[in-house]
């Protein structure tokens, strides 16, 4: 997670400051649920301090307990849904983002020629 911050320090100055508008999806891992819990708290307070928006569902992976097959297949079902959640989450605003800046920008280009006539 360090490297992840100091990295993104060098976007400080970007067009885009820090993660300004980006979707970033929550999960966490460890060895229990009450550490695993602290840590998605932590990690969304580090997103909306950057900027960012977090998912609104935060994935918690108890490493405790059995998750993933010997070929690494997860085969915990419920685990299994709230990652393909998180991952619809982050696509879904990623989209309306987009939507709402092409909105924009063709308001924007309709004012713009609106007040040249």
């Amino acid at each position: 997670m360090k490297n992840v911050l100091d990295y993104t320090e060098d976007l400080r100055e970007d067009e885009r400051v820090y993660w300004d508008g980006c979707a970033i999806g929550c999960i966490c891992s460890a060895g229990g649920w009450q550490a695993a819990t602290q840590t998605l708290n932590a990690l969304r307070s580090i997103i909306h301090a950057l900027r960012g928006w977090p998912t609104p569902l935060g994935a918690v992976l108890n490493t405790s307990l059995p998750i993933f097959d010997e070929k690494g297949v997860i085969t915990d079902q419920v685990i299994l849904h709230q990652l393909r959640t998180v991952a619809t989450q982050v696509v879904q605003f990623s989209r309306a983002q987009a939507q709402l800046k092409a909105s924009i920008q063709s308001c924007n280009n309709l004012i713009v020629v609106g007040a040249a006539t």
